[in-house]
């Protein structure tokens, strides 16, 4: 893996959007290999696919890049909303990378993956409609909220320009694997719970620590009035699953797994 991208793929285009988008998807066929199966290359995808840019010839996964100069905010810009909707259920919905990078020297700075499971209807923010002048009018966008995604979620592949071994990178994502769910609103409460446990920050853990999230829960789930019950059989569920240890009398440990 080199992380030097090759800025002259760009000249042929005028638009800065353009340039950055060959040159970051042709780095990441050329470079990123598959963190599900270890396969030692990517392909890139047909132009104009739906939120996918690449797929492993080995196992078949999908990927999409999503990359920025500099540093990404709170959010990620992302495309359409009810095309992102529909693949949030769907098996070929697609792992996300995440690619900060350094426009003057077109240097891969950091790289996450974000498994496609920690992907939730909650995380999903709606953007207004293009207005009625705009070329597409009433086109709606959306935008993914990266700060809410929990920490297990966001495995780095290249940290501060250092490239990460491939085989604890592919060992954090195969990890993370059972919290895959196809019911997406069971999914949506794991992975709020999860980043709830982040927030804490301390190894251990009481419930009534977790409740103190219990607005915030409620604000992203308004069609469920019984917040307290759900949460602990959320954490039953990471217990299940090796993701937090149970003490006794409402105590908890975070395990290894999860941090």
């Amino acid at each position: 893996m080199n992380i030097q991208m090759d800025a002259a793929l760009g000249m042929q285009y005028h638009s800065p959007q353009q340039q950055a988008r060959v040159i970051t998807e042709t780095w990441a066929a050329d470079n990123m290999y598959c963190v599900i199966c270890g396969a030692p290359h990517l392909e890139s995808l047909k132009n104009n696919r739906p939120v996918a840019d690449l797929t492993c010839p080995g196992c078949h996964s999908i990927f999409e890049l999503k990359s920025h100069n500099g540093r990404f905010g709170g959010i990620i810009s992302d495309g359409a909303y009810d095309t992102m909707m529909a693949r949030l259920a769907d098996d070929n919905n697609p792992h996300l990378f995440v690619m900060e990078y350094n426009r003057a020297e077109y240097v891969v700075e950091n790289l996450w993956v974000i498994p496609k499971y920690f992907f939730t209807s909650e995380i999903i923010m709606k953007r207004k409609p293009l207005s009625a002048n705009a070329r597409r009018a009433g086109w709606t966008g959306c935008n993914i909220a990266w700060k809410n995604i929990p920490a297990q979620g966001k495995i780095a592949v290249i940290s501060k320009r250092v490239i990460l071994d491939p085989a604890k990178v592919r060992e954090k994502v195969s990890v993370t694997g059972s919290l895959a769910t196809d019911r997406i609103k069971e999914r949506g409460w794991l992975m709020d719970v999860l980043y709830c446990l982040n927030q804490i920050g301390t190894e251990y853990f009481a419930l009534s620590d977790v409740y103190k999230f219990t607005d915030y829960l409620q604000e992203r789930h308004q069609d469920n009035h019984n917040v307290h019950p759900k949460i602990r059989q959320q954490l039953q569920v990471l217990r299940d699953k090796g993701f937090v240890e149970f003490l006794g009398r409402g105590k908890y440990r975070i395990t290894e797994r999860c941090s």
